[in-house]
C-alpha cells in the first residue's frame, strides 16, 4: 500500500513539474511588438509632440532596418493627449485596453506623469517618460524610468552657475505653476539659500497658457534683480515670456532658463529676442562626442533640419527601450514566426532589465538607472546666439546604483 502511494505521488510531482515547465516555456504569436506613445497631436502642444515623434521614430526606424529585437519587429502606436491631464489618462488606457501595447512612453509633462503614475503601478506596465520634477522620483513607483536628467540636480547647476560664473546676488524667479516649474523652482531656490545663503527677490508665477506676462514682468522690473531664472513647461510659452520682456525693455536682465527655453520652437516664437539667453539644456548642438554628433547627422538626413532638446528624450528613450527588450530575452522568432513571451512575464523581465541598465550610451548622455530609476545624470549649460548656441559646460554628478 505505501508502495502503491508512493508511486502515485511520484507520478503527480512529475505530471505537475512538466506542466510548470511547459507553462513557463509558454510563448505567445505575435505580428509585431507593441509600444504605447502618448504624444501631444493636437491643441497648442502640437508643435512640441511633432519633434518628439520625429526623434522617436528616427530611433525606431534605425533599429527595425537592424533587424528588430531578435528578428521581431517593434512598432509604435500613439494616441493624443490633447494637452491635458485627463487627455493623458485617456490615451494610456486606450494605448493599454484598445491597442494592448506592452510597454509604454508617458510624456515630458511632469504634471502628466504624476496623473498618469497610478495607472503605470497599478498594471505594472514599464513605463518611459520625460518629466523631470524631483517629486516624480519621491513616487517610488517601480515601473517608471525618467530618461532626462532631475531637477534636483539641474537646479543645483543653475544656482552655482548664476551665482558662481554670472556673478549675481540679486535673483529673481519665473516659473510654470505646474508640477515641474514649481518643483524646478524649489530645487534653484533651496540651492541658492543652502550654498550661498541667497533667496529670491521676488518670485513670480504664472499658469500654462497665459499670453500677457505684464504683471511678472513688472514686479521682477521692481524688485530690483539682476538676473532671472525660469523654469517653463512650453515652449510656447517660453516664447511669449522672452519677447515681453524685451518689450518692456527688460533685457538687461541676464535670464536663465530651463530646458524648453532652448527648444526650436521657443526660439521661432521668440525670433532674436531669445539671443543672449543662458540655457540648463539636455542637449546641444555643439557637442563633441560622437554618438549624438551621429545623431545629427541622420536626423538632418532624415528630416532635413536640425534636432532639438524635444527630439531627443524621445530618442534616448527608444534606445534605452530597445536595450532593456533586448537584454529581457522576451522575443523570438522561429520558422517565420515572431513570438513574445506571455505578457506578465514579458513586462516583469523588461522591469528589471530597465531597472539593470547601466553604461548605455546615448544622445543624451550614458544611461545607468540609480536607486530612484533615474537614467540621465549629467545637463549642459549653452547660450542661445545668432549663429546657434554656445557650449558653456556639461555638468555630471555622482549618483547611486541600485
Amino acid at each position: 500500500m505505501k508502495r502503491w502511494m508512493l508511486t502515485v505521488l511520484l507520478i503527480v510531482t512529475l505530471v505537475l513539474g512538466v506542466v510548470g515547465i511547459s507553462a513557463a516555456e509558454k510563448w505567445v504569436p505575435i505580428d509585431t511588438f507593441k509600444i504605447g506613445k502618448i504624444l501631444h497631436m493636437t491643441g497648442d502642444m502640437a508643435l512640441t509632440g511633432e519633434k518628439q515623434r520625429k526623434g522617436l521614430e528616427l530611433a525606431l526606424d534605425q533599429i527595425n532596418a537592424a533587424g528588430g529585437i531578435n528578428g521581431v519587429p517593434l512598432e509604435v502606436i500613439y494616441e493624443d493627449d490633447m494637452g491635458t491631464n485627463p487627455g493623458a489618462i485617456n490615451a494610456l488606457n486606450k494605448l493599454l485596453y484598445d491597442h494592448g501595447v506592452v510597454v509604454t512612453f508617458a510624456t515630458v509633462r511632469s504634471t502628466m506623469v504624476h496623473a498618469l503614475s497610478p495607472i503605470i503601478e497599478e498594471e505594472e506596465v514599464p513605463a518611459i517618460y520625460g518629466g523631470s520634477a524631483w517629486s516624480l522620483s519621491e513616487l517610488r513607483n517601480p515601473w517608471g524610468f525618467r530618461v532626462r536628467c532631475e531637477d534636483r540636480t539641474v537646479g543645483a547647476a543653475m544656482a552655482k552657475f548664476i551665482v558662481e560664473e554670472l556673478g549675481h546676488t540679486k535673483i529673481a524667479a519665473l516659473h510654470d505653476s505646474d508640477a515641474f516649474g514649481s518643483g524646478g523652482h524649489e530645487e534653484t531656490s533651496r540651492a541658492l539659500k543652502e550654498n550661498y545663503g541667497i533667496e529670491p527677490v521676488t518670485v513670480q508665477r504664472y499658469a500654462s497658457g497665459t499670453k500677457d506676462y505684464t504683471a511678472q514682468w513688472m514686479a521682477i522690473r521692481d524688485s530690483g534683480a539682476t538676473a532671472v531664472y525660469a523654469w517653463g513647461t512650453r515652449s510656447e510659452d517660453d516664447g511669449i515670456i522672452l519677447r515681453q520682456r524685451k518689450e518692456f525693455g527688460l533685457d538687461h536682465i541676464e535670464f536663465i532658463g530651463s530646458n524648453s527655453y532652448g527648444s526650436a520652437t521657443t526660439k521661432d516664437i521668440a525670433g532674436d529676442t531669445v539671443y543672449g539667453i543662458y540655457v540648463l539644456s539636455d542637449f546641444t548642438l555643439e557637442t563633441q562626442e560622437p554618438y549624438p554628433l551621429q545623431f545629427i547627422a541622420d536626423f538632418v538626413v532624415k528630416y532635413g533640419h536640425l534636432p532639438d532638446n524635444d527630439t531627443t528624450w524621445t530618442h534616448t528613450g527608444m534606445t534605452v527601450f530597445a536595450d532593456a527588450i533586448k537584454r529581457a530575452d522576451v522575443l523570438k522568432v522561429e520558422n517565420g514566426q515572431a513570438y513574445m513571451r506571455p505578457l506578465e512575464e514579458t513586462r516583469a523581465r523588461i522591469r528589471q532589465a530597465l531597472a539593470e541598465t547601466d553604461g548605455l550610451q546615448t544622445v543624451l548622455g550614458v544611461a545607468s538607472t540609480d536607486v530612484w530609476n533615474n537614467l540621465i545624470h549629467s545637463i549642459n549649460v549653452i547660450r542661445v546666439i545668432p549663429e546657434g548656441e554656445e557650449h558653456i559646460s556639461t555638468v555630471s554628478v555622482d549618483f547611486e546604483r541600485p
